[in-house]
């Protein structure tokens, strides 16, 4: 995989938006129209050609509008105590994604896990920009696990604010759009999610096929000696991010949670590991949350669930096998 930038000094690099001309056979020079480029300035080098209604918004800009939606959304914050927890572009810097972290522990909230002490959890707040226009400008919340840092990003939001870069005067919709919601809700909401995976069961020859589902890690429908080999890597990986959650959480769907939020929050370097952490988080928010609601369920077993997933009761243990 290509070198990740992880630093916002890596990111913070000066650009600026310029115009495209073509060279002519004569010498001359004739403008491209509905085209310009993106120019990091410190190199002279082009990060994207961008349509002419292209938007810029560059990173600090970003960021800043990240700090002010956390102070929107958690008013009784300060914007000192927001800090720069992750920071995730490729090589190009064609585009990133920054994730704020309080710095004190004022939004911290505790859940009861299984036989053990409570975990802490906390909010963090991604923004995503691009200079390549490959993804909108995006604010999402989501929670982490302190312990670990496991994240995931759940399908109802304080904030969830996308607006393409297309979008003219971008930066003051996207604070016209900032609404103002007391973090109390927003942990009461995840504890419900994780109330009722502490008491379902879940076998541990179930923890693979449901990771795999989750996330849509999918095996190839074709195998030989060049994808043999990255195939078994993966699921060792994946057997080892579930053992070690069997044993220290318990057969049960929290410790099934973590197993998940683990692959997602750090996906291994695996040519069949095609999505970004950011993608993984996302899914892993939404299976927790349709998750959840399956747990509630009277007659909730983790074998019927499997073999609904997968479509087949031959796929309902073991370690593989496609999956949706």
């Amino acid at each position: 995989m290509s070198t990740r930038l992880t630093k916002t000094k890596q990111i913070f690099f000066p650009v600026e938006m310029v115009d495209l001309y073509v060279k002519l056979p004569n010498g001359g020079f004739r403008p491209v129209p509905g085209k310009r480029a993106v120019v990091n300035q410190d190199t002279g080098r082009p990060v994207a050609v961008v349509g002419g209604q292209y938007q810029l918004v560059t990173n600090q800009e970003a960021l800043k509008l990240a700090q002010e939606c956390c102070r929107a959304a958690f008013p009784d914050t300060q914007q000192r105590e927001w800090v720069v927890g992750s920071v995730d572009a490729p090589g190009t810097g064609g585009h990133c994604r920054i994730d704020l972290e309080h710095s004190t522990t004022s939004l911290d909230f505790e859940c009861a896990r299984p036989g053990n002490k409570p975990d802490v959890y906390g909010p963090f707040v991604r923004v995503t920009n691009s200079y390549n226009g490959r993804y909108a400008l995006q604010l999402v919340i989501g929670f982490m696990r302190k312990v670990c840092s496991n994240g995931m990003i759940l399908p109802q939001d304080a904030i969830r604010i996308s607006l393409n870069h297309n979008t003219r005067n971008i930066g003051d919709r996207v604070r016209a759009r900032i609404e103002q919601k007391h973090y109390r809700n927003l942990s009461q909401q995840f504890e419900n999610f994780l109330a009722p995976l502490r008491e379902s069961s879940v076998p541990r020859r179930y923890f693979n096929p449901i990771l795999r589902s989750a996330l849509k890690i999918a095996e190839p429908k074709i195998l030989d000696r060049s994808t043999s080999a990255a195939l078994a890597g993966l699921d060792a990986r994946i057997e080892s991010v579930c053992g070690n959650y069997v044993r220290t959480l318990g057969e049960n769907g929290y410790g099934l949670m973590n197993a998940v939020t683990e692959f997602a929050t750090n996906p291994p370097s695996n040519r069949f590991v095609r999505r970004e952490r950011h993608s993984f988080q996302t899914l892993a928010g939404t299976w927790l949350s349709e998750f959840s609601k399956e747990c509630r369920k009277k007659d909730f077993t983790a074998e019927t669930y499997v073999r609904r997933l997968t479509g087949s009761p031959d796929k309902a243990s073991g370690s593989g096998g496609p999956m949706p």
